[in-house]
């Protein structure tokens, strides 16, 4: 497979000479085209900075980031995020339909005409029609993450950055989103890089865990999960394979937690 993003020896720190802040020292990763690939570390680890830096939202103070083999200077095209605070990143005056067209309109080769239709198409896709006039405010939490998570596959980007998109739902919404979020993936090919605090979650979804070390961060680990696809809520999580898996970055973050403690 051939990478779409990589960073090397990348680092990030905040404030001056004196009072200088590393969050992330000598981080390398790679992630290959059509791959799910999970995030997870430590809480305060720098899991979101990291995220902000692969987006090109943030500069690293150190190293660099390439994304489809050029150096990521801002947010380039073919790059798409969805955040944790879903309501946020919606627009409140568009509807829920206008707000999945704005996320396309970087899309070349289509007409307004084409870019309607593969717009409700994949508001369908998400369980929304019926909704494509309703404005976000007008419908619960779940149904705007959805929306969220449309506009951000509706950009045909290359790569779909997902921080944290279910951390605010119920269990049950967030195993059906799981699910959701995984059947876009393999109908629209998109490759995903989904940064979680959820250790189940992460490996429940990925083809590879990377596994983030305390502040300054960087990768310790690289979990490849092994479990074939589809997905399934209950035989995958009683898959040996996986709670093989889940128990290695389980126990990794407990040793690193505990010496942090010790220190």
């Amino acid at each position: 497979m051939t990478a779409i993003l990589t960073a090397e020896a990348m680092g990030k720190a905040y404030g001056g000479r004196e009072n200088r802040l590393p969050i992330i020292e000598g981080l390398s990763l790679s992630i290959q085209r059509g791959e799910f690939v999970s995030l997870v570390g430590p809480s305060g680890c720098g899991k979101t900075t990291l995220l902000m830096c692969l987006a090109g939202l943030i500069a690293p103070s150190e190293g660099q980031v390439r994304f489809m083999d050029r150096a990521v200077e801002g947010p380039p095209i073919g790059l798409s995020v969805v955040f944790q605070d879903y309501s946020r990143s919606l627009l409140p005056w568009k509807t829920n339909l206008d707000n999945i067209l704005f996320g396309m309109r970087r899309v070349v080769g289509m007409d307004k005409a084409a870019k309607r239709n593969k717009a409700k198409e994949i508001l369908a896709a998400v369980g929304l029609t019926g909704f494509e006039s309703h404005y976000p405010w007008q419908v619960s939490g779940g149904m705007q993450q959805r929306v969220a998570i449309a506009r951000g596959i509706a950009a045909q980007s290359e790569l779909l950055l997902l921080d944290e998109p279910l951390a605010a739902v119920d269990a049950q919404t967030r195993a059906d989103m799981q699910d959701l979020l995984l059947d876009l993936a393999q109908k629209f090919q998109q490759t995903c890089l989904l940064v979680t605090h959820d250790v189940e979650e992460a490996v429940y979804m990925a083809d590879r865990v990377l596994v983030l070390g305390p502040r300054p961060t960087r990768v310790v680990r690289e979990v490849v999960v092994g479990l074939p696809k589809p997905r399934d809520q209950l035989v995958t999580r009683e898959d040996p394979v996986f709670l093989h898996a889940r128990h290695e970055v389980l126990q990794l973050i407990r040793d690193m937690r505990h010496r942090k403690a010790s220190a």
